[in-house]
């Protein structure tokens, strides 16, 4: 499924227009349309915006080499799944196992810096 097809079936799943999808995006309406018409790409910064936007996983955004087989994937036709799983399983298999570590390890890193940037707001509010 191409990205475009996925913007839209996220944008529809919030039941927002195009102008409300880009201003949550913080891009314009225009480049919104382009990218869920295909006529153009976003940059990784919007891919990672857009993944945090609409709770996604980011490679679940990334095209799949066989579209065939995301297509042919019973769980896509699984209405007790949601749009983010459906999104998820058929492209994770095609994605290096060292670069899904290095992003897993990345993205606890994250959550760590974050859990002490909260505690230092917290302590600063005290004050």
């Amino acid at each position: 499924m191409s990205l475009g097809k996925k913007l839209i079936q996220l944008r529809h799943q919030k039941n927002w227009t195009q102008a409300q999808a880009a201003e949550h995006l913080n891009v314009t309406q225009s480049a919104y349309h382009l990218w869920e018409k295909g006529q153009s790409k976003p940059k990784t910064e919007n891919l990672l915006r857009i993944s945090e936007v609409y709770n996604v996983d980011f490679f679940s955004l990334l095209e799949s080499p066989n579209d065939k087989n995301v297509i042919n994937n019973p769980i896509m036709h699984d209405q007790s799944v949601s749009i983010q799983q459906q999104f998820y399983y058929p492209t994770i298999a095609n994605v290096p196992q060292e670069l899904v570590q290095s992003i897993i390890n990345n993205q606890t890193e994250i959550a760590k810096l974050m859990e002490k940037q909260s505690k230092l707001i917290e302590n600063l509010m005290k004050k």
